[in-house]
């Protein structure tokens, strides 16, 4: 069974790659006042799909926001900006054993002047379930099953067959 994606370890590491490439302070805390330019912000919000009693689908959509030095609020320092986390985030995110694949990056300008860049990134993923599967119902142990063909004949062909828990 594959590793469980732990949510904070993916912030963790889009924050190491962030503070590697761009040489400034990713703050995951809110930070209202007094913080240096240039840096990011970044938060994450997630949803959790069960599928089956064993596979869950699971999303987490991070959220990051960037601030240019006052001198640097231009097109070439945005679309610069953009180009490197696409690049650092083109063949997903490896996560010890799990390569977690990326759906989108996207971008927006924010602000009164549009001179916050945001950037969304979205990681779909499967997952096993980990906890207690039954939660006190019964499963099906047996489903009975009739296919019904018209193979272009004009009369149907009835094909019985059971379907047995494996």
């Amino acid at each position: 069974m594959a590793e469980v994606v732990k949510q904070a370890q993916v912030l963790s590491l889009i924050i190491q790659k962030l503070t590697k490439e761009f040489n400034c302070k990713v703050y995951s805390d809110e930070v209202k006042e007094d913080f240096r330019k240039p840096c990011f912000f970044i938060a994450a919000t997630s949803v959790m799909k069960p599928m089956t009693v064993a596979w869950m689908q699971k999303e987490l959509t991070v959220g990051i926001t960037f601030y240019p030095k006052d001198q640097d609020k231009n097109e070439l320092v945005y679309m610069d900006t953009i180009d490197r986390v696409q690049a650092l985030f083109q063949v997903g995110i490896q996560l010890k054993e799990r390569n977690l694949k990326i759906e989108s990056i996207e971008d927006d300008r924010v602000g009164e002047e549009q001179d916050i860049l945001q950037v969304r990134i979205t990681i779909p993923y499967l997952e096993q379930v980990t906890g207690d599967r039954n939660h006190g119902s019964d499963l099906i142990e047996e489903v009975d099953m009739e296919t019904i063909h018209d193979g272009g004949r004009n009369h149907q062909e009835i094909f019985p067959d059971v379907i047995a828990k494996e």
